[in-house]
């Protein structure tokens, strides 16, 4: 088993403890609690197999049957489109001067 040592204000001690003793657990195992609380909430969350099985049936009623799934340069130019919608007007500007390709 390990030690943690850390620097409260004597005030928040006080507040820790009175809330342990309120809960009927010591300042340790109230601060351990504490701890594994902030712990779980900071995971992300995982999903069920039917939480999973759910979501891939609502993605597959949003195409109709049948439907083929794109191919990678089509989806790449689906990402930059709505990444960067005026890609296709930039590149027919100007480009900048640039000294270093005289």
């Amino acid at each position: 088993m390990a030690r943690i040592h850390f620097i409260v204000k004597e005030t928040a001690k006080i507040r820790y403890q009175d809330q342990a003793r309120r809960e009927g657990k010591s300042l340790g195992e109230w601060i351990r609690e504490a701890a594994d609380e902030k712990l779980a909430s900071a995971r992300p969350r995982r999903f069920t197999v039917e939480e999973l099985r759910e979501f891939a049936a609502k993605c597959d009623a949003m195409h109709p049957p049948g439907t083929r799934e794109p191919d990678w340069p089509e989806i790449k130019r689906m990402i930059a489109e709505s990444r960067y919608p005026d890609l296709e007007r930039l590149k027919s500007l100007p480009r900048r001067f640039d000294p270093r390709e005289q």
